[in-house]
């Protein structure tokens, strides 16, 4: 078993104000925003703008902070091209009034249900196997092996593209340009000093253990 040590540093003097010990099988995103709530409870300070990787660039996330009336940066979204098929999400027409999207050939998805996940939902709008199958453009649209039309909305999509089109602004290469200097400077320093930061990380996972009865009797019977 190994473990994931996450940091939360202040963009104005790079001082490390928050640090927590997770299995490593967590994945980044997951204690972020319990993370942020803690140091406003804690320490209070008064977060105005949150900057993180690509790894914390989730649907969830971008909500939750806009909840919180914080200003989110992340790196630029590469714009590349879903699947084989010609036609791409946006070829296809959302009708607001019948929640339905509508195909390049005048076919109807409508909403087919809901999909959740730890992180979000997501809207799934179907066409019908078999009208696919009958479709004069179906080779253009799903691809020869391609069974049916699916589209897949999230329920936070609307937030997630509001904070994104901030991309390559001033403001958003700014922020990720202090971000690069802090945090990845404080990840660079404690990867030369192992030993030093090794210590510390020892005394947090100690807390974590006491916190957690099942890895503390883990230990003792290994």
């Amino acid at each position: 078993m190994h473990y994931l040590s996450h940091e939360t540093v202040d963009s104005k003097n790079g001082i490390i104000i928050n640090v927590a010990a997770t299995a490593g099988n967590v994945h980044d995103s997951q204690p972020y925003i319990k993370r942020l709530d803690y140091i406003e409870e804690t320490i209070g300070l008064k977060i105005q703008t949150a900057c993180a990787d690509s790894g914390y660039d989730t649907n969830l996330i971008h909500q939750q902070l806009s909840e919180r009336n914080i200003d989110f940066y992340t790196p630029k979204r590469p714009g590349s091209k879903r699947g084989t098929a010609e036609f791409q999400r946006k070829d296809f027409q959302y009708d607001e009034e019948q929640v339905e999207f509508i195909y390049p050939g005048g076919k109807e998805l409508p909403l087919n249900r809901l999909n959740r996940t730890t992180n979000t939902v997501t809207k799934e709008y179907r066409c019908p196997k078999a009208v696919c199958k009958d479709c004069p453009l179906r080779s253009r649209c799903i691809g020869e092996k391609g069974a049916e039309k699916r589209i897949q909305v999230n329920i936070f999509e609307e937030t997630v593209q509001k904070n994104h089109k901030k991309d390559g602004t001033e403001t958003h290469t700014r922020v990720l340009l202090l971000r690069q200097i802090w945090s990845e400077g404080c990840f660079a320093a404690q990867k030369a000093r192992p030993n030093f930061f090794f210590g510390i990380f020892s005394y947090l996972l100690l807390e974590f253990y006491h916190k957690n009865s099942f890895f503390l009797l883990f230990i003792q019977l290994g």
